[in-house]
């Protein structure tokens, strides 16, 4: 590796020598061919590690449902219509505040000759975590009857009551471990997670069957939801003991109630960040939601569609995961041409990616409904489906992917300004208009109003990446944020504001 790539991720430099070494210039004595190979032979070795750990973990709500899919079309609706929930209510807040842990940790790590910072704001996106659950607990214990009103049936309800309540035991747990993930990857440690997850993914599927289907200990339908608790639990005791004895651990610092003082400094980029991925992901949960207007079969087939979302999401994300890392390190020291690289190159990787998916989901979209159920008119509703979501998936990719990019430039609240005009002002209500209006599309024509929320956002982002951006301004943007962020612990020891101020 080049000098400079790893002192680029290894290097800890004081506030004052990191100016010493910045020049107006940065790196312009490196070509941009170099860098170009520089940055992608980076993006895609922490991509893999990153890719292996979210397809993994996407995987077990994959074998849920397919074990569940083998009870009957309500247990697939109501398990579907659960995750649906969970998603809504749990994780899609949960991820959002998480997801803010990558522009603070990943700067902080190389920007700051104090390394605890990064356990400093780790501590406080745990905090908010944990404040987050505790409004979901109220709501899954009355979901019943509020699912009777919605519509739903009587026993697609029940089940999906049965379902929430016995999986929120596992909530704190998997969005602790969100936590703890983005603590180790912000100092470019990205295989922890993976390895955690492969060792959990084996007892995952056991559990599957051993608690769903097995004469002896099967629970039928309520095992779903308990191997998920028991997974949840697991993967974070993994990833705990792998800090504990691991170099991370010298980055957590102890604990301290101190994490509070500057708590808000968080919430100004985490709130945002919960927006923007509630924009999204609440528009993706609500055509699930308007499907089981149509009935179970209509149901069933979004979630064998959902499933393949899922799964080809994965490997986008991760590498806006790792480009988020790599950018924030970059943008730490001050490198915002490397950074800017960084940024373009995994948009050009991500577009390569997106239509390789899409174009097997079309070639196999007949096949892919049998997957999860016997029954035919689930899986012809779920072919004719299979050709919008494949015509949407790269972009859909893509938007995962340049997220990570705008959160390691903190730009979160632009992301949810861009994101809530296309999917609910353009997006959503040209969907449902398809659906339950004149044109009586039904499921066809809430896909059709997705993909023109997708695609829109998503060249809207890209073209503020591209044509809008000042990489310099955000390598000042990020140390200033650092200095206010981290002011109430050691005073004395913090990001200097005015220290960082020639670079840009």
């Amino acid at each position: 590796m080049h000098a400079n790539e790893e002192s680029l991720l290894t290097s800890h430099p004081s506030e004052t020598t990191l100016v010493d070494q910045m020049t107006p210039d940065d790196e312009l004595h490196i070509s941009p061919q170099t860098l170009i190979k520089q940055e992608a032979w980076w993006l895609l070795t922490s991509s893999v590690p990153l890719s292996l750990s979210y397809l993994c973990q996407n995987s077990f709500n994959f074998i849920s449902m397919l074990s569940v899919g083998k009870l009957g079309v309500d247990e697939l609706a109501a398990a579907s219509l659960g995750v649906m929930i969970v998603n809504f209510i749990v994780l899609m807040p949960s991820i959002g505040l998480v997801n803010a842990l990558e522009t603070f940790c990943t700067a902080a790590f190389t920007a700051s000759s104090d390394r605890t910072h990064v356990g400093l704001h780790t501590q406080r996106g745990l905090i908010a975590v944990t404040l987050q659950l505790i409004p979901a607990v109220l709501l899954f214990i009355f979901i019943d009857p509020l699912l009777v009103l919605l519509g739903q049936t009587d026993q697609v309800a029940v089940l999906c009551g049965k379902f929430l309540r016995i999986w929120f035991l596992g909530s704190w747990p998997i969005v602790a471990f969100e936590c703890l993930k983005r603590f180790t990857q912000a100092q470019g440690i990205m295989q922890a997670s993976t390895w955690v997850i492969a060792m959990v993914m084996p007892v995952h599927a056991f559990n599957s069957y051993l608690l769903i289907w097995s004469p002896t200990f099967g629970l039928g339908f309520a095992g779903a939801p308990l191997t998920t608790v028991i997974s949840s639990w697991m993967m974070f005791a993994g990833l705990l003991l792998y800090i504990a004895f691991s170099d991370a651990r010298a980055a957590w610092g102890g604990f301290s109630w101190k994490c509070l003082d500057g708590i808000w400094e968080f919430y100004r980029l985490a709130i945002p960040s919960a927006a923007m991925l509630a924009c999204s992901w609440g528009a993706f949960e609500l055509v699930t939601f308007g499907s089981s207007l149509f009935g179970s079969v209509s149901m069933a087939a979004q979630a064998c569609i959902f499933s393949a979302i899922s799964l080809t999401y994965q490997t986008p994300a991760a590498i806006g995961s790792a480009t988020a890392t790599r950018i924030g390190n970059s943008l730490g020291l001050g490198k915002q041409r490397r950074a800017r690289y960084s940024a373009y190159v995994a948009i050009a990787i991500g577009y390569v990616i997106g239509i390789v998916c899409s174009l097997l989901l079309f070639i196999y979209r007949h096949n892919w409904g049998y997957i999860f159920t016997d029954n035919r008119q689930v899986a012809e509703l779920c072919a004719l489906l299979m050709p919008y979501f494949a015509a949407v998936q790269t972009y859909d990719g893509m938007n995962g992917l340049i997220a990570g990019i705008m959160r390691a430039m903190g730009k979160q609240a632009l992301g949810a300004s861009l994101a809530f005009p296309s999917f609910w002002m353009l997006g959503i209500p040209v969907g449902f208009y398809l659906a339950l209006g004149p044109p009586k599309l039904e499921v066809v024509g809430l896909w059709i109003g997705l993909a023109v929320a997708v695609i829109t956002f998503s060249v809207a982002q890209q073209w503020y990446i591209f044509f809008r951006v000042n990489w310099r301004h955000e390598v000042k943007a990020c140390l200033d944020r650092l200095a206010r962020s981290t002011r109430t612990k050691n005073s004395g020891q913090h990001p200097s504001t005015e220290s960082y101020g020639a670079i840009a």
